[in-house]
């Protein structure tokens, strides 16, 4: 039985947790060998979004950095143990950066998985995935968010989930169950108001001015130009460089928009690498607001995220503007511009009422909701179309375009 451990921790030094999760394992199992990898020798490179490893390159990432060796042990592993920092009450932006280039393990084409979308597996087994988590300074409501959400995550990725944690200083493994997401609903709270100062939105998609959360930010900025709002500046996260000014600006501007693609059921690992910077408002008059959007059609896949931006927001000692979720955005730009007038006219209606009234359309938040999960007719529909391709046509175009198509089912890390 093989067991590797990627300790994605980034001050790990000084304690004995590996010791003692090889010691957990071989009061487990018999016949265990170990691969381990501390932060240091795991470079890794933020995902940017291009799809390489679905019609390009299949089943391997072409970012030219060393974790290509780490997935190949994942993936010849029975059991592995991720160790995430934790910071701003979520895993930290290298452990869920190592999250998002996952997908590369999967396949682009989709199946309905207890009425829900999901990616097919591009390997026949998966091994169990055992998280451990650093909890210091998180709050009870934080620990119980990231605990479903890496539930969740386990659940996506085809796996079972497990949770490593300390009952009386022994170590233990207990199950992770998937949840649904909370119910609670902080957009029902949402108070309007008179905005007033600099507008500022930050683009989180890895695509940065190429992307779909480009375009619809653009309409989102159409409609507050009727309204008169001028003083708007977008700011795209993919450059990396200008980070550490932009977290040190951010308390200075009223009203923060954050829009970006769900990766993995939650935010890129490039967004979290700036929310980690962010400094606590201090009193001072800061607004959030947040727009997820993504390729899946149900919204309810957002919906693990959609908890940890609300506490987010609180501990950051922010006012609360609301979330949009929007499903079903990916491909976009290869449509006609008449196919996209309907969602694009509704960007603008975004911005005109977030330039009046400082928070998220709240009409608009309501109807997207009601695309929460796929109806019975879609499903059926779905099943009865999937065995003509027609589901899987916009993939396959691209990989026939790429010369790749042939390779599609590619399993490179177990050939």
């Amino acid at each position: 039985m093989k067991v590797t451990i990627f300790d994605l921790r980034e001050t790990n030094s000084l304690d004995t947790a590996i010791e003692e999760i090889m010691k957990a394992f071989k009061e487990r199992y018999k016949n265990i060998t170990f691969e381990s990898y501390n932060a240091e020798e795991t470079e890794l490179k933020n995902c940017i979004g291009c799809w390489s490893c679905w019609w390009k390159t299949p089943g391997k990432c072409a970012l030219p950095d060393t974790v290509a060796k780490r997935y190949q042990d994942y993936m010849s592993s029975d059991e592995v143990v991720l160790l995430f920092d934790t910071r701003q009450g979520f895993i930290s932006a290298k452990g869920k950066t190592f999250l998002d280039r996952m997908i590369q393990l999967f396949l682009p084409y989709i199946h309905m998985r207890n009425g829900e979308s999901g990616h097919i597996k591009r390997y026949e087994k998966y091994p169990v995935m055992n998280f451990y988590l650093e909890k210091d300074g998180l709050k009870e409501k934080e620990i119980a968010v990231i605990k479903n959400y890496l539930a969740r995550t386990a659940y996506h990725f085809q796996s079972d989930g497990r949770e490593m944690v300390y009952d009386a200083d022994i170590l233990k493994f207990c199950d992770l169950n998937t949840e649904p997401p909370t119910k609670d609903d902080m957009n029902s709270l949402l108070t309007e108001r008179t905005p007033t100062g600099k507008w500022v939105i930050y683009n989180g998609s890895p695509r940065g001015v190429q992307s779909n959360s480009r375009l619809l930010i653009e309409q989102i900025t159409l409609g507050m130009h009727e309204k008169g709002i001028s003083n708007i500046e977008v700011r795209d996260l993919y450059q990396l460089n200008h980070h550490k000014a932009w977290a040190d600006d951010f308390t200075s501007n009223e009203n923060n928009l954050f829009v970006f693609p769900l990766y993995v059921h939650a935010m890129p690992g490039l967004v979290m690498k700036f929310f980690e910077q962010l400094k606590p408002a201090d009193q001072k008059e800061v607004h959030i607001a947040y727009f997820i959007q993504s390729g899946f059609p149900e919204t309810s896949q957002s919906y693990y995220l959609k908890p940890y931006l609300e506490l987010l927001t609180d501990r950051l000692g922010a006012k609360f503007d609301g979330i949009l979720i929007k499903g079903g955005v990916e491909g976009i730009q290869m449509k006609p511009e008449k196919t996209n007038q309907k969602l694009f006219d509704q960007m603008k209606q975004l911005g005109v009422t977030y330039a009046q009234k400082g928070i998220m359309d709240i009409a608009l938040i309501s109807e997207y909701k009601k695309e929460e999960q796929l109806s019975k007719f879609v499903q059926i529909l779905f099943t009865i179309l999937r065995p003509t391709g027609l589901p899987n046509f916009y993939w396959d175009y691209n990989l026939k375009k790429n010369g790749a198509f042939k390779m599609r089912f590619a399993k490179p890390y177990i050939e």
